[in-house]
């Protein structure tokens, strides 16, 4: 997110998402605050609950190496934009408000004009249409997460997803949400 943005922390976190899942957790920064960590009365202690644990470590180096020796990250990107391409033609083919909201690979949808930038923004979001088309998608086969401050997470997985089936079952939710939605207005 550093790179993408162009901000650097003088202090990072990283969790299980290097080990893809697995509890593991590494820190890193600037050397002026990497420098405290050392024991005694100048210094800060370091310890942790999975330290060392080699599993979590052996997937964190599995993770890491691919991310550095492939393609992947291009390709989730890749794979983000074009279900964002689809998903915004089934919106605008119901008249439906969206927005977009984070990188490719891990992108939340809002429907309404903007992106919310708080709470008070996001509760002037339609979120209960997204609730609606969320668990219709689920109950049709595809997962997520239906709650609209959620992102979709993109994996290589989903390369091999048909976009045209994809667009058809959103089609499909989309209406049906739109009709739950009416009928609960009524």
């Amino acid at each position: 997110m550093q790179e993408l943005y162009g901000v650097y922390a003088d202090l990072t976190t990283f969790a299980k998402a290097m080990g893809n899942g697995y509890p593991v957790a590494a820190f890193g920064g600037k050397a002026s605050i990497m420098d405290k960590i050392r024991f005694g009365k100048d210094g800060v202690t370091h310890g942790g609950t999975y330290t060392a644990n080699m599993i979590a470590l052996s997937a964190a180096k599995a993770t890491l190496t691919l991310l550095r020796d492939t393609n992947a990250l291009e390709t989730v990107n890749g794979v983000g934009r074009a279900i964002q391409e689809r998903l915004s033609r089934v919106f605008s083919h119901h008249g439906i408000a969206h927005k977009f909201a984070g990188p490719d690979a891990m992108f939340g949808i809002h429907f309404g004009e903007h992106v919310p930038q708080n709470y008070r923004d996001w509760k002037q979001t339609d979120s209960a249409l997204y609730t609606e088309f969320a668990f219709n998608l689920i109950n049709k086969g595809i997962m997520l997460e239906p709650d609209s401050r959620e992102p979709w997470f993109i994996c290589e997985a989903h390369q091999t997803v048909d976009l045209d089936w994809l667009e058809s079952i959103a089609m499909l939710a989309m209406a049906e949400a739109l009709d739950t939605v009416e009928l609960q207005q009524k």
